[in-house]
């Protein structure tokens, strides 16, 4: 199990990276214009995959390493603050607002899987 999740807590945090850089580097992208062919890029698809992409690897990885080997809640809250700011930045005032707020957002939900990771692996070697 554990090996399984220290896995999924990569996946996860590369994963959740990828986003950030996306929502962080579309819109800058998207402001060349000869690189306004890319236009496709800015899909809310895309968008709403990754956010529930990451909602899946909090209950596969997150809520199983907490509830069955280490009790810290620190990921958990982690990942919390992260889609909160996710969702706040879905409220769309501005672009500049929901760029901020889902970048930030993505961010904390990448160290949440890094921080279940290292604990998961701090557990691991106080094992042995």
């Amino acid at each position: 199990m554990r090996v399984k999740n220290n896995t999924i807590d990569i996946i996860a945090f590369t994963s959740s990276l990828i986003c950030a850089i996306h929502c962080a580097a579309i819109p800058i992208v998207l402001s060349f214009s000869s690189l306004s062919s890319l236009h496709f890029l800015e899909n809310p698809f895309i968008e709403w995959t990754f956010i529930l992409l990451g909602v899946v690897f909090v209950f596969v990885s997150l809520w199983p390493s907490y509830k069955k080997s280490h009790h810290n809640k620190k990921p958990l809250i982690y990942a919390a603050v992260g889609f909160t700011l996710i969702a706040i930045g879905r409220l769309d005032f501005t672009e500049i607002w929901e760029v901020s707020h889902t970048v930030v957002g993505a961010i904390f939900v990448s160290i949440a899987h890094y921080s279940n990771w290292k604990i998961l692996r701090t557990s691991n070697t106080h094992e042995h």
